[in-house]
């Protein structure tokens, strides 16, 4: 005798991280707004009862491993139909390195909310609103409409996948010759460092005092993508 799946109707879209930019972004949507009305931060937990029905928007964060486990813990205890935990393309960069603080703190979140919780993960790439906002160069990038799109009606690869990437190559020309050559001059840089990139953190503070935003993880998570999938 063949056992049928419980299909549990979604009733509730619950948002955890309502403080977050990517949050404050999208609920100036309206469509988002009325039927996300329900957005919660961590300390809110306590005092809101979530439903079995409930399908759970995981969008907070915290540079503390053990204050995003914690968060994982107590949603755990939840119950709810569906977790959907968005992560970060830049957690490619830690098969290479863990250097780098926010790309190997996400990762940890991110596989322990598949494990604890067995969320879906939703990977996102830089977030914009218009493309003039994103760094010069290709960059893995999402926009805010997509990923307001993707919320309102989810679509997964199939009924199995637990988990989609949800991000598109964005290219912008670079402000000048004297950028363009930072640019090349700091890939090599990275390739030379191998596993310690971070040694170049000196160098990324003024590269940010310049307006240049492709540094660091970035820079690495970027190429990475770019090298795999062309």
């Amino acid at each position: 005798m063949v056992e049928c799946e419980l299909v549990v109707e979604i009733g509730r879209e619950i948002i955890v991280g309502r403080n977050s930019t990517v949050w404050r972004r999208l609920a100036q949507r309206s469509d988002i707004a009325a039927r996300f009305y329900i957005a919660l931060s961590h300390r809110d937990l306590d005092d809101v009862r979530l439903l079995p029905s409930d399908r759970v928007w995981i969008l907070s964060y915290s540079r503390k491993a053990e204050e995003n486990a914690a968060l994982i813990h107590k949603l755990g205890r939840a119950g709810v139909a569906e977790y959907v935990y968005i992560s970060s393309a830049t957690t490619n960069v830690v098969s290479q390195t863990r250097c780098y603080h926010y790309p190997t703190v996400k990762l940890l979140a991110e596989t322990l909310a598949r494990e604890k919780l067995g969320a879906r993960i939703l990977t996102v790439g830089v977030m914009f609103d218009q493309q003039s906002e994103l760094p010069a160069g290709a960059t893995i990038a999402t926009s805010y409409d997509d990923l307001a799109d993707f919320m309102l009606a989810p679509q997964w690869p199939d009924s199995t996948e637990q988990s989609a990437l949800l991000f598109r190559p964005c290219e912008r020309p670079f402000r000048g010759n004297l950028e363009e050559i930072a640019f090349t001059l700091y890939g090599r840089a990275i390739s030379m460092l191998r596993r310690w990139p971070c040694a170049l953190r000196p160098v990324d503070f003024i590269l940010r005092a310049m307006g240049y935003k492709w540094y660091g993880y970035l820079y690495l998570s970027n190429r990475t993508w770019f090298t795999t999938t062309s």
